[in-house]
């Protein structure tokens, strides 16, 4: 098999980082790279990073001289220090168990269609980028990169790019569960969910739409059911995020549900208060 190098993406990441990068180093495959990026860390990381480097000769680190966001720390360091055909990438708080790289090679146990696109996203994170690994030569043939004007959604609309200019079809399911994330608080990215642009959320649903419509003529209807479930999430994260004051989150709100009335508001509202006395 090919080497495969692992891009970790690293921030402010000393509460988890040795727990993830000591998951990969005990991976039961071990023609691995592991490429660890510190995005201008405000802890410990740099050191934690120097010392896998100095105590194993297949890690790298690297630090950004200054904060350039996720997309540049993923692919574009994986460029600069990498020449291995066979990548995948990864974030400081997502943990693997022993052998998820054996899995991915071994053909899987179920074969689906790209036509359950939706499907797949919901209950299988089709979109996500820990759960797979990508051919260096379509990435730099297609030039696929990261949208590095988002904030959110990027690993998704890198991946559904990939999936079309590889002209592939099907993929494979795992029922075992070999991925681990751990939540911390404040500087996780899902954290900001609500904070997002909703109109980048359903941009990337329209790609995983013209993704699925190919194979699946159903895949409208699953298209506006995911449209409405994004904008439900949204106005439930916004409702509750205290950075904002009532009237922001109203007028947000509007900015993507023009029928959101008033009175719902208040509803919601008092749902949201509701759930601290349950």
């Amino acid at each position: 098999m090919d080497k495969i190098s692992i891009v970790v993406a690293v921030y402010n990441a000393e509460k988890t980082l040795k727990k993830c990068v000591d998951s990969l180093i005990g991976q039961t495959l071990k023609n691995t790279e592991i490429i660890l990026v510190n995005d201008c860390s405000k802890d410990n990381s740099s050191s934690i990073c120097k010392q896998y480097e100095s105590e194993y000769s297949n890690v790298i680190a690297i630090d950004n001289p200054y904060n350039v966001g996720v997309s540049e720390q993923l692919l574009n360091n994986f460029k600069k220090y990498n020449t291995v055909p066979i990548c995948g990438f990864i974030y400081h708080d997502e943990v693997n168990r022993c052998e998820p790289v054996k899995y991915s090679w071994s053909g899987g146990e179920e074969k689906v269609s790209l036509g359950d696109a939706f499907k797949l996203n919901a209950e299988l994170y089709l979109t996500a980028l820990w759960n797979k690994l990508f051919d260096m030569q379509i990435i730099e043939k297609f030039y696929i990169r990261f949208d590095e004007n988002l904030s959110m959604g990027e690993d998704l609309r890198f991946s559904v790019e990939y999936f079309e200019k590889s002209d592939t079809e099907f993929v494979y399911a795992f029922s075992a569960h070999l991925y681990h994330y751990t939540k911390l608080s404040e500087n996780t990215l899902m954290s900001d969910f609500a904070r997002g642009n909703a109109e980048d959320g359903i941009k990337s649903l329209k790609m995983i739409y013209d993704l699925a419509v190919k194979y699946n003529s159903d895949a409208e209807l699953e298209y506006n059911k995911a449209v409405k479930n994004l904008k439900d999430n949204y106005i439930y994260f916004l409702v509750r995020d205290k950075k904002y004051s009532w009237k922001q989150q109203l007028k947000k709100i509007r900015e993507f549900s023009e029928k959101y009335t008033l009175l719902t508001f208040f509803v919601d509202k008092l749902k949201a208060v509701r759930e601290k006395f349950v």
